[in-house]
């Protein structure tokens, strides 16, 4: 190594001085053999007892929101460091508003640069704030530590697997913004009844009626009482919202197709906004869709429920879902018609309308529930089915998107 040579050398020179009797050149072999050995002490210990740690606030936030990213370096020993450099991996999508960031090898990614000059015991703290510039679920990680000598002659580098995981939600946005009716803004979704029976509450039975459905028969009381008798069902007002969301951008279901990313984006911006309002109004709310999720690599399906967990839950698989379809849109609608309660409202959200969302939309028809239709883009036509259709056109909800904040 250099350091080795220049003290084979500064040990040559001093012997030459001694025996020689040259102070001069003992002196310089003393300086040499001081400077090598310095230089020998740092390059084996720069790195060691040095710790790297990363902490921001919040873990969760909204597209547009900026968060602090807060890095500490601490020298546990008693070597001072003339310089240290901690090159942080982070997604694109995090965009730095303050240091040196340079671009990474890898695909999305990029490496937020910090110099440090950590004395003996101490420790050091810097904060940066990052603006969340994408939605998604970003592993931020690994680090690359570096330090070296005094004179800059040596470097000696030190990975550390420090993984952090952040979650940015789809922006929220008032449904008036996206250019729906201010008072309504899913219209009259909901059944001709005014008063919902659900059947999942049997409160008594009464006498058989011709057109009930031969699954309101109550078999039991039938065969006691001698007489074709119904289930009578508890009546309530709850409201029930259940959004499906279509992963499909392209047109046709062909996952190696890939995706319409700004189409996408649309898509998932205006099903969070809906679970929003939804749970501003007080409505129990479900969350459906065609993607994947990283746990298990399941689809989304979301029984509709109230509070301000479930919706943080719905928030977070719209943020982590993958942008590839799992499955046909009507499949989809096929499972999860079978599991809502009965006088549901189906929020279909899509950029794609194809013989197989018809085919979904009839089948939650029959199944009893009301549907809304709101079609995302430009170019999307509506479908031949009679039910209540919404356009929120790209450049609206871009325009949204980009100006609006979220309260």
């Amino acid at each position: 190594m250099f350091t080795q040579g220049w003290l084979g050398l500064a040990t040559l020179l001093a012997l030459i001085g001694l025996f020689a009797h040259q102070p001069v050149i003992l002196l310089l072999g003393a300086v040499l053999f001081l400077g090598a050995g310095a230089s020998y002490l740092w390059d084996h210990y720069c790195l060691w007892r040095v710790e790297y740690r990363r902490a921001f606030a919040p873990r969760r936030a909204f597209y547009g929101e900026e968060i602090t990213l807060a890095v500490e370096v601490t020298n546990r020993k008693a070597l001072p460091l003339a310089w240290l450099e901690a090159v942080d991996e982070l997604p694109a999508e995090l965009e730095p508003l303050e240091g040196t960031v340079i671009p990474s090898l890898r695909q999305r990614r990029q490496h937020l640069v910090n110099a440090f000059s950590p004395r003996w015991y101490e420790r050091v703290r810097r904060r940066v704030r990052l603006r969340c510039g994408a939605r998604g679920w970003f592993t931020l990680g690994p680090v690359r530590l570096r330090s070296g000598d005094l004179f800059g002659f040596t470097l000696r580098g030190r990975d550390v697997e420090l993984i952090d995981r952040l979650i940015v939600y789809p922006k929220v946005v008032p449904l008036e913004a996206l250019g729906l009716p201010p008072l309504h803004p899913l219209g009259d979704a909901r059944t001709p009844r005014l008063l919902f029976e659900d059947p999942t509450r049997t409160v008594g039975v009464r006498d058989y009626l011709p057109g009930d459905p031969l699954r309101r028969l109550h078999w039991k009381a039938t065969a006691r009482l001698g007489g074709l008798q119904s289930r009578l069902y508890e009546s309530t007002l709850t409201h029930r919202l259940a959004i499906f969301v279509n992963i499909d951008t392209l047109g046709e279901y062909a996952e190696y197709r890939g995706f319409v990313r700004p189409l996408l984006e649309l898509n998932l911006m205006v099903a969070a906004s809906v679970a929003y309002w939804g749970h501003e109004a007080g409505h129990p709310v479900g969350l459906y869709a065609n993607g994947y999720l990283p746990e298990g690599l399941r689809w989304i399906g979301m029984a509709p429920a109230a509070g301000p967990v479930h919706l943080a839950a719905m928030l977070e698989a719209l943020a982590k879902v993958f942008p590839t379809p799992a499955m046909p849109f009507d499949d989809l609608i096929h499972l999860a018609a079978r599991e809502l309660p009965w006088g549901s409202t189906a929020v279909i959200v899509t950029a794609v309308v194809d013989v197989p969302l018809q085919a979904g939309i009839l089948r939650l028809r029959e199944a009893g529930h009301g549907v809304v239709l709101l079609l995302i883009g430009d170019r999307v036509r509506p479908p031949d089915v009679d039910v209540p259709v919404f356009f929120i056109r790209g450049e609206v909800g871009w325009r949204a998107m980009e100006e609006l904040t979220f309260a």
